[in-house]
């Protein structure tokens, strides 16, 4: 009877030692893909960080260039301007420099 006890309790008890072992394979299962999880999600924030920075450095780039459009255009109005002076002063020296005198006024 007492063999009958033991070969009972022993029987019983390998299903227990496979479900115990079934469940500890499912906890590092479960501890695994937490790990990659939180793995794959500082990847992210690291590439998100990424994005970021590269996304900045382009707009400081562009707005260099229209800084430096802006300076150019600025630039090339200022000697348009210049020019303009230019050709009317010259313009009103060759009409000084055309026009006859006058004649001086006869004296009665």
């Amino acid at each position: 009877m007492r063999k009958l006890i033991c070969l009972i309790a022993v029987v019983a008890g390998i299903p227990m030692f496979g479900c115990t072992q079934s469940v500890e394979r499912a906890q590092r299962d479960v501890r695994v893909t937490q790990d990659r999880a939180v793995e794959n999600v500082r990847e992210e924030q690291k590439d998100l960080q990424d994005v970021k920075r590269d996304a900045a450095e382009r707009i400081a780039r562009q707005e260099r260039r229209v800084e430096d459009a802006a300076r150019e255009g600025t630039k090339d109005i200022i000697e348009e301007q210049r020019d303009v002076e230019d050709a009317k002063r010259a313009e009103a020296r060759r009409i000084r420099e055309n026009t006859p005198a006058p004649a001086p006024a006869p004296i009665p």
